[in-house]
């Protein structure tokens, strides 16, 4: 019975944030080719704040910026999966790591090794 009531909020939640203010700790926006999935552990402490994307040289390449809300570090691990056009994932990176001190903002950024990929989704979590 958890389960689903936790996959129906979960649900909800994408549903529901499809294009929220830039300034609002959770984004979930669908735009023309920017996907951002933030952590819900992570939801009152990380912000994203900023994101980019364009293609260089045939492949894309993403910037994202995140922004520590709390004046206390924290470790993360980030990842970006690479989508193609119809949506379907052709590629992602390893979990890589991420130190942000209070109230820092750092941007990170990666090019696709595929051509394929046209949209990407960046996840977001504490290091494990």
């Amino acid at each position: 019975m958890r389960r689903v009531i936790f996959g129906i909020v979960l649900v909800s939640l994408f549903i529901g944030c499809a294009t929220p203010d830039r300034s609002v700790s959770n984004v979930y926006r669908n735009s023309d080719n920017r996907y951002i999935v933030n952590s819900i552990p992570l939801s009152n402490k990380i912000a994203i704040v900023d994101y980019k994307s364009k293609f260089e040289g045939g492949l894309l390449l993403a910037m994202v910026d995140v922004r520590n809300i709390e004046p206390k570090s924290y470790d993360l691990e980030y990842r970006f999966s690479w989508r193609d056009s119809d949506g379907f994932e052709v590629g992602k990176t390893p979990w890589l790591p991420l130190t942000i001190n209070g109230k820092e903002v750092r941007s990170v950024q990666r090019i696709a090794t595929n051509p394929r990929a046209k949209t990407f989704k960046f996840y977001i979590r504490l290091k494990q």
